[in-house]
């Protein structure tokens, strides 16, 4: 089926504890995250600015990648694809303390933060887990499993919400999270540690020399800059704008985050073929054209039930910039480095998730929240003509070792 049966037996057993445990995580995934910010703004009253904070904070953690790639460069990296998510989901059982904003603010962004930590190690892994060849389409189909998993969440989420408090939905959702990273360390994949030199590993800051000799690296990473921008500026507005202006309930959040994740299922099917035959140039080109249908519908919205135009757009969009993100040090860098192009870009997300949701935060608090919408349209245009330039400009560049 789908040509799996020919994988060698590492890459099967790989895939089937990756696969297993992105279903694991995608229930409690989906039964938190699309809430977060609808109960902190209408049950607990937070200003748009903590919003702002939260969805920032994984941001922060990804500002120490590149140290934490050079901390791992030498050492095996499964653990450390591990430890930090199963930290970060146990912080939510604490969440029978948070009856005020800043206690429940703070526990998701510290979660946030901490989870961030695993993407250099975690990078490694997989690119060691998959060939090459078949990487975005396998990733894909794990993708879809995690995506079914947040369908399931979402609904569970949104119906127990409607009759329990968060303060006991959400640690459970939290051990279920926790299952899923137990799961995860039965890959089968250390992540050998890669090869180095004392003068290399006394120079942590060697991690960002790859913006300096990749130039190619450097134009994608710019391009996905300003796309990831323009989410960020918009990811408190969305929240702001379904509960001020459209009133929303639990169920109906449910219902949208239900259809982003059903969209992602085809997406995730579809931009997995399309990294490994076009790149990743032409996969976010494409990115960009269906991100513009969400911030479009939001801005002519009068009603609950418009926002499923957007919440699809979101799905196909969201599974291409996933790829686009995990893939980028696995398709740019050689296997020696690959941590450093990880942590590296993730730095660079980083230095846009932070401030980014805190200008969304203020555009909607000064113009309200419709007009933010076209902020990020602008900022996928630029988005988009770099990416162009960065496609023509790879054109017959030869593959990393891989």
């Amino acid at each position: 089926m789908l040509g799996l049966t020919a994988l060698p037996e590492p890459v099967r057993r790989a895939l089937k504890w990756d696969a297993t445990s992105a279903a694991i995580g995608g229930v409690s995934a989906g039964a938190l995250f699309p809430f977060l910010g609808v109960i902190l703004r209408r049950d607990l009253h937070a200003s748009a600015y903590v919003i702002a904070m939260l969805t920032a904070a994984g941001s922060v953690g990804n500002l120490f990648n590149p140290f934490v790639a050079h901390f791992i460069r030498d050492r095996v990296k499964l653990p450390y694809a591990i430890w930090p998510p199963v930290v970060s989901r146990s912080l939510f059982l604490l969440m029978p303390l948070a009856f005020i904003a800043p206690t429940f603010a703070a526990i998701a962004m510290a979660a946030a933060a901490i989870g961030s930590l695993a993407g250099p190690a975690y990078a490694a892994v997989i690119r060691d887990a998959y060939p090459v060849e078949r990487r975005g389409f396998l990733m894909g189909l794990v993708r879809v499993l995690w995506v079914a998993g947040a369908m399931l969440g979402a609904i569970l989420g949104g119906y127990l919400l409607e009759h329990f408090s968060y303060r006991w939905v959400f640690p459970i959702a939290s051990i279920v999270g926790i299952a899923a990273v137990v799961a995860f360390a039965r890959i089968g994949v250390p992540a050998a540690p890669e090869a180095t030199t004392e003068q290399q590993r006394a120079r942590v800051f060697d991690a960002f020399k790859v913006l300096l000799t990749d130039r190619v690296f450097r134009v994608y990473a710019a391009a996905f800059f300003l796309w990831g921008l323009g989410n960020l500026i918009l990811n408190p507005v969305f929240p702001i704008f379904q509960v001020d202006v459209l009133k929303i309930s639990n169920r109906w959040v449910g219902y949208l985050a239900m259809t982003t994740s059903g969209m992602s299922v085809l997406g995730y099917l579809y931009w997995g073929r399309l990294l490994d035959r076009q790149g990743p140039f032409r996969l976010l080109l494409q990115v960009l054209a269906f991100s513009a249908i969400a911030p479009l519908t939001y801005f002519f919205a009068h009603n609950v039930p418009t926002l499923l135009i957007a919440s699809a757009a979101q799905g196909l969009a969201f599974s291409g910039g996933d790829l686009g993100y995990v893939n980028a040090a696995l398709r740019f860098g050689r296997r020696e480095a690959v941590t450093y192009y990880a942590g590296t870009f993730a730095f660079l997300q980083a230095l846009r998730g932070i401030p980014g949701p805190f200008i969304g935060a203020a555009l909607a608090e000064w113009l309200g929240p419709r007009p933010v919408f076209l902020v990020a349209l602008g900022l996928w245009t630029a988005s988009a003509a770099i990416a162009f330039l960065g496609w023509r400009r790879a054109q017959g560049q030869p593959e990393p070792d891989v």
